[in-house]
């Protein structure tokens, strides 16, 4: 029967611009997968009810040949579902790594369909049937162990891809599908999720280790310097150098080199490069010991005179990779929307005071913004200088003006993809006794970070993250009791100490007057008691870090030596409401430079006084409880009120802009 079987004409469909007549029987989709490389899907061969079986699992980004059909066999039927589910699809906008894989579970759906005892579905009853009789079979693969199970994840997506094509295909509505499928829904494992391993310190730790390395391998690009000295965090050790990512160690070399970067001659330093060995002997000539000659003058010159060795290759894609690491924990990006960001999507003149770049996040279908403080741009512009040298290379491989560029092993520029830091830091003595940290556990920990330093507002890091806020509470913030508790002590004491030493004096609480000691009038923070009109200034034990008091700025009051409080509702009802104010207008900058040089040390003062309050008597801490429970359920002293409303209504712009 096999001989019956032959080719088919095929034409090549890009989902970004189809044409707008086709034959659907012919189609084979092509896109671009993340890492720059061209796909292809044969979905039209699903037309045939005679043809060859599809290979095993080919969804792994590998080129999909067209097989033989039996054009015999052509239904009508199947022609006029996938029309109407590729119109669907690629209306969708979706990822092309999405549409491949949604492609790939409809190529699966019909295999089992029409290889494993099923009916070759022609009608939309038979359809159906075989799709309760797949839902059993995998099933029945999720339960298993071994190279034949199927996790949750591919379970819902081939149930939801094969759903999908029945309910488009078919021109269903949503009501009607319900009437033959219902939706399928994301069952979660019943095992408990593993306590997190990864700390705030080793997530410190890691991007240090990456912004050190990529400042250091970038410059040596950048000014033609090899082998590149490097600082790794866990030692202690100087002079050390990288010289061959085939090296498992460093070279130390201190006094090897001139003041102008040139190795001594080798009788001068074949002592102290002979340490670098474990064999006694002193000379640097033969093998692995004529390290001098190879790597200080050989591989030297190759690398200034600009030959793109692979040394420079490792250095540079090393470099990127840790740059976008770096990149990660300053905005907290999804991976792949990062990914997608192109040169021409940056305005560098927002970093540091808004959204300096938009893109589409297609697994959630909408547009996010990328938001970050002042000290990215510093390292984004050492980045671009970068991109500039590997454009002025000239090497193949259209990568557009994608900011994230590696070079493959066949001298072509790629896109980075979420693996190409694996094979770079595996084993590599830079990173050494440093925990690996994932991409999603970056993102993680920053949006720890970004919840500490706006004490518990979650809103704050969910505008951060680009995510919901329930979204949030249950993906960024599940850290075991225990060390949440332990981190939280230890972090708190480390931003009571840090404020305390940035506008202070003295490392004990500054006090406050108290009103009804003294005659005072009534402002938006609380009372003045300046009556006589005298020039404002700092109370005692604050330094020229603090914010300097000036009347009508209010929140500059605080840290007055003319500040006090009267001890009833109405007064601390004010500060309250101004520790209130203080954190929306935080919510809307999303600036942390700004929080932690402004926003943070006044939250800290009103604390203070606040605690002062609350130790003065009994009246003063009913009244405090009271003043908290209104502010608590919105309601807000007068005057910040007002400010509270309009700061609310802009942030409200912001969300809908976003």
């Amino acid at each position: 029967m096999s001989k019956s079987f032959s080719t088919r004409p095929t034409i090549e469909v890009d989902p970004r611009n189809p044409p707008e007549l086709y034959a659907p029987q012919a189609v084979v989709v092509k896109g671009v997968r993340a890492d720059g490389l061209f796909y292809k899907v044969d979905i039209g061969r699903i037309c045939y009810l005679e043809r060859d079986e599809d290979p095993g699992n080919s969804s792994g980004g590998k080129h999909h040949s067209s097989g033989l059909v039996s054009t015999d066999s052509l239904s009508s039927e199947r022609v006029s579902w996938l029309r109407n589910y590729l119109d669907c699809a690629f209306r969708k906008g979706w990822r092309d790594e999405t549409l491949r894989g949604r492609l790939h579970y409809i190529r699966y759906f019909f295999k089992f369909c029409d290889f494993n005892e099923g009916a070759k579905p022609t009608t939309l009853s038979d359809l159906v049937n075989e799709y309760k009789r797949y839902h059993m079979n995998l099933a029945q693969r999720a339960r298993m162990s071994g190279a034949s199970a199927l996790g949750i994840t591919a379970l819902n997506g081939r149930l939801n891809s094969a759903r999908s094509f029945i309910q488009w295909g078919g021109q269903l509505s949503s009501s009607e599908i319900l009437k033959y499928i219902p939706k399928h829904r994301y069952r979660k494992s019943k095992i408990e999720p593993e306590a997190r391993t990864i700390n705030l310190k080793d997530g410190q730790d890691y991007l240090r280790a990456c912004a050190v390395y990529f400042s250091q391998f970038s410059d040596a690009i950048l000014g033609n310097k090899y082998p590149i000295r490097v600082t790794p965090p866990n030692t202690t050790e100087k002079d050390l150098y990288w010289h061959s990512p085939r090296g498992t160690t460093l070279k130390s070399l201190p006094n090897c080199f001139d003041v102008n970067g040139n190795p001594l001659p080798k009788k001068e330093v074949e002592h102290i490069i002979s340490k670098n060995f474990k064999s006694k002997s002193k000379s640097i000539g033969l093998g692995k010991r004529g390290f001098y000659d190879r790597t200080l003058v050989f591989n030297r010159n190759e690398w200034r005179g600009g030959k793109l060795t692979f040394q420079k290759i490792y250095a540079y894609n090393l470099s990127v990779f840790c740059f976008f690491q770096v990149f990660l924990g300053f905005t907290a990006a999804n991976v792949q929307t990062a990914l997608d960001l192109k040169i021409s999507d940056i305005d560098l003149s927002l970093i540091g005071s808004g959204s300096f770049a938009r893109k589409h996040k297609f697994r959630a279908g909408r547009s996010v913004e990328f938001s970050a403080s002042s000290k990215l741009k510093r390292e984004l512009l050492r980045y671009l200088k970068l991109r500039e040298w590997v454009e002025s290379l000239e090497l193949s491989g259209d990568v557009d003006d994608y900011l994230f560029v590696k070079i493959g092993e066949d001298q072509s520029l790629k896109r980075l993809e979420r693996s190409s830091g694996t094979w770079l830091i595996r084993q590599s003595p830079l990173f050494r006794n440093i925990l690996m940290v994932s991409s999603r556990d970056v993102r993680q920990l920053s949006a720890e970070y970004f919840i500490r330093k706006s004490q518990g507002k979650i809103s704050l890091v969910a505008k951060k993250l680009n995510n919901s806020i329930a979204t949030v509470a249950r993906s960024y913030t599940s850290v075991d009791l225990e060390s949440q508790a332990i981190e939280m002590n230890s972090f708190h004491e480390a931003v009571t100490y840090k404020i305390r030493m940035f506008n202070r004096e003295t490392a004990e609480p500054i006090s406050v007057k108290f009103a009804n000691d003294c005659r005072s009038e009534r402002i938006a923070t609380g009372s003045c008691s300046n009556l006589g009109g005298h020039t404002p200034l700092r109370r005692e034990g604050f330094n020229a870090e603090a914010p300097e008091p000036a009347c009508g700025t209010f929140e500059s009051c605080l840290f007055c030596e003319y500040f006090a409080i009267h001890v009833d509702f109405e007064d601390i009802h004010k500060i309250l409401s101004l520790r209130e104010a203080l954190r929306i207008t935080s919510l809307i900058r999303n600036d942390p430079e700004h929080f932690e040089a402004v926003v943070q040390p006044a939250l800290f003062r009103i604390e203070e006084i606040v605690a002062f309050v609350s130790e003065k008597d009994g009246f003063s801490k009913e009244v405090l409880c009271k003043a908290e429970e209104e502010v608590e359920n919105g309601k807000y002293n007068l005057h910040w009120d007002r400010q509270i409303k309009a700061l609310s209504a802009r942030y409200n712009e912001l969300l809908i802009e976003s």
